[in-house]
């Protein structure tokens, strides 16, 4: 079970986004790519599982609503091949602030 899906990542970026980032065929095909998404979302959810280790159960049985939050984050950052705008380097940064406090317990979900 993932945190995030790509129907999240669609609602909070937009198909456009998600498709520039995912799209890599040559030609490209003009469709969102699944198996590019799903690695990015696996990578979020290994970065977020790195921060909740010792302190919850892995996997969760539900996903909080943060987690969601976190994990399209960490996702959406991690599709960027080149430059990141600067919005985008913004939310994983507080991403990873936000993980470490929860990490401390200073954050509980």
């Amino acid at each position: 079970m993932t945190y995030a899906t790509q129907d999240d990542l669609v609602a909070r970026y937009g198909t456009f986004m998600v498709l520039e980032m995912t799209d890599r065929a040559d030609p490209p095909t003009g469709e969102i790519d699944a198996a590019v998404v799903t690695h990015a979302l696996d990578d979020a959810d290994a970065v977020i599982d790195g921060y909740l280790k010792g302190r919850y159960v892995l996997p969760l049985a539900q996903t909080p609503r943060l987690v969601r939050d976190l994990a399209q984050a960490i996702a959406i950052y991690k599709l960027h091949r080149d430059t990141v705008s600067e919005k985008i380097r913004r939310e994983y940064e507080d991403a990873i602030e936000t993980l470490k406090q929860i990490g401390t317990g200073a954050i509980r979900l």
